[in-house]
């Protein structure tokens, strides 16, 4: 491999130009530039991390690519912020700007392979696979539409990870709609509304997740439906999720309903006794749990819900398992379940308000799990331990099982924290009630 120097970097420059569309090779490669060589390691500054995150994991084989169409050999790209006063302002202008980044990272879990499949769910899935492997080709937009805890979010990452396997050149983003709504006032407020756009239009698949949620809000349902608008017209793949179908979505424009219809609509059904069976033995063996086959039947025929109850309810099992000191059995599992009944009343999930907490606070999943102490994450931990406080008839020991194991004190001080503190905090207290509404909203849609 023959040596780089600035003045050939822009033949690799034109290579890339070849693979890419306009909007995608202004928005990431136009603030590229070459650093260094040796041998076959190759340095690449970048404005800032988010950029360095984003080139690594959605265009590095293509540059590398490039690189060898230009040079031969076989490249390795390091993409390293650029340090200069110049790149520390950069980056600090540039930070907030692209789609939140914890709203792009996906859950390694919620792959297509990981999805039970049953006759509830199987065009659903049959239909994701085929935009992840033909994307912009098939259904355009695919609209993916069930109640609370079917599977949309598993089948909407799961889009974008098959996607990221088949198309490495690509970028594909998952961004729930909370977090959008978020994201566009910030961008707003520092007038960075152009970065915002462009960002969001470079992507090659959009994932977006509970579009009911843009109901009411005018300014972002306008920004949405332009960025649709643009994907679609460089047939660049859209998925979209939501509880119900689009043209059932109140305050939702005439105009964005019905782009939503343009393409393929899929629902996500109650799983029926077999399916149930399905997703218990696979979420057990996920959890290490050695569940008889007696164990699962009585839990598929009492737990009448979703697939989010179903994983609750096999959490719950193994909650009053351990606690108790007693064997996996019918027995246990009936007294588990005595609490909540699921065949006569509907109850909101701890799962479901880790779900709602996430979605609010712009958070991955695993991260309210997790032993991260950074405030970002450990104050949203405790909102969800709060509500699950408040909104579950759970003990503290069970609750601590939901979140990655933690004790009884542990869940009493933030219960205790977020009390004190929402009541003479507005900004909490109108956080907690707006995400309490959301599950209140999602409970009723269930009834």
């Amino acid at each position: 491999m023959s040596a780089i120097d600035g003045s050939r970097w822009q033949d690799v420059l034109a290579e890339i130009r070849k693979t890419l569309r306009k909007q995608q090779y202004d928005t990431w490669f136009k603030r590229v530039q070459f650093t260094s060589s040796a041998g076959e390691e190759i340095q690449l500054i970048v404005p800032n991390r988010f950029y360095a995150d984003w080139l690594e994991n959605n265009y590095r084989s293509t540059v590398e690519a490039a690189i060898r169409t230009v040079f031969g050999g076989e490249p390795r790209v390091h993409f390293a912020v650029d340090s200069s006063p110049r790149g520390s302002r950069a980056e600090a202008d540039d930070e907030e700007l692209a789609p939140n980044p914890r709203s792009l990272a996906l859950n390694k879990a919620f792959q297509l392979n990981a999805f039970v499949v049953g006759n509830c769910n199987r065009l659903a899935q049959a239909a994701a696979r085929s935009v992840a492997e033909s994307p912009g080709a098939v259904y355009n937009p695919l609209f993916v539409h069930g109640r609370v805890g079917m599977g949309k979010t598993h089948l909407l990452q799961a889009v974008c990870h098959r996607f990221l396997e088949l198309h490495p050149g690509g970028a594909a983003a998952y961004v729930g709609a909370q977090a959008f709504v978020t994201e566009l006032a910030r961008a707003k407020e520092e007038d960075r509304l152009d970065a915002f756009r462009a960002r969001y239009r470079a992507l090659s698949l959009l994932a977006f997740d509970d579009v009911q949620l843009l109901a009411g809000k005018d300014a972002s349902q306008e920004e949405f439906f332009h960025i649709f608008n643009e994907l679609h017209s460089q047939k660049q793949q859209v998925v979209v999720s939501a509880d119900r179908p689009p043209q059932e979505i109140d305050k939702l424009s005439d105009r964005l309903v019905s782009r939503l219809r343009w393409g393929l609509i899929v629902n996500l059904d109650r799983p029926d006794r077999e399916t149930k069976l399905a997703v218990l033995a696979t979420k057990a063996a996920a959890r290490r749990m050695t569940v008889p086959a007696d164990v699962l039947e009585f839990l598929a025929t009492e737990v009448d819900g979703s697939v989010r109850d179903l994983e609750a309810a096999l959490v719950r099992l193994a909650a009053f398992a351990s606690l108790g000191q007693k064997p996996i059995r019918v027995a246990v599992a009936r007294e588990a379940l005595a609490a909540q009944d699921s065949k006569r009343s509907r109850v909101i999930s701890v799962p479901q308000i880790q779900d709602a907490v996430t979605r609010h606070f712009g958070l991955k999943a695993e991260e309210l799990l997790s032993k991260r102490r950074s405030r970002s994450v450990a104050f949203p931990r405790q909102v969800g331990m709060f509500l699950a406080r408040r909104l579950t008839n759970l003990s503290f020991d069970e609750i601590g099982v939901f979140f990655g194991g933690r004790d009884h004190t542990t869940i009493l001080y933030a219960c205790e924290k977020i009390e004190k503190q929402s009541a003479k905090d507005p900004a909490l207290a109108s956080s907690i009630e707006e995400i309490t509404q959301v599950l209140n909203k999602e409970l009723e849609a269930e009834m």
